[in-house]
């Protein structure tokens, strides 16, 4: 089993549309493949998964609203939303009320034949929020590849 895990504890306001940060890495297991692939890569807000197989993800989110208002916080795959994979807090008085978000999904990275060639065809996942403008006070996010 491979690991690894990202967290930003930093306060980072986020816009409705906008993308979460999901800070540094705080641990990792993993090794590369023979060609030299690491099973995970990550930026500062997205996190590829570079090896084919099923991949666990456990996201939490500790943030306020700006404004009254839904706030939804939704995973992304290759920039496109995934259904079912997000979270919605209702805020009713913005900048005091905090909540917890947390997703908790299976991703599924497939092989691909590109010109007879076997190769993986990797996912970068992301989060956004989707709803009102939040302020995020601790976001964690977690990832562990079961096969």
């Amino acid at each position: 089993m491979y690991l690894f895990g990202t967290k930003d504890p930093a306060t980072q306001t986020v816009l409705a549309g906008g993308v979460i940060q999901l800070g540094d890495a705080y641990r990792r297991y993993c090794t590369r493949n023979r060609c030299g692939a690491k099973v995970f890569d990550n930026s500062s807000t997205g996190i590829t998964l570079q090896w084919d197989g099923i991949y666990h993800i456990t996201a939490t989110f500790v943030g306020a609203g700006t404004e009254a208002g839904d706030v939804t916080v939704q995973l992304f795959e290759n920039g496109t939303p995934v259904a079912g994979a997000l979270a919605t807090e209702t805020v009713v008085t913005p900048d005091t009320e905090f909540h917890t978000f947390v997703i908790d999904y299976f991703v599924l990275v497939d092989n691909a034949c590109v010109l007879g060639v076997n190769s993986t065809v990797a996912k970068t996942i992301t989060f956004e929020n989707v709803g009102v403008g939040a302020t995020f006070s601790n976001v964690v996010v977690n990832i562990e590849k079961e096969a």
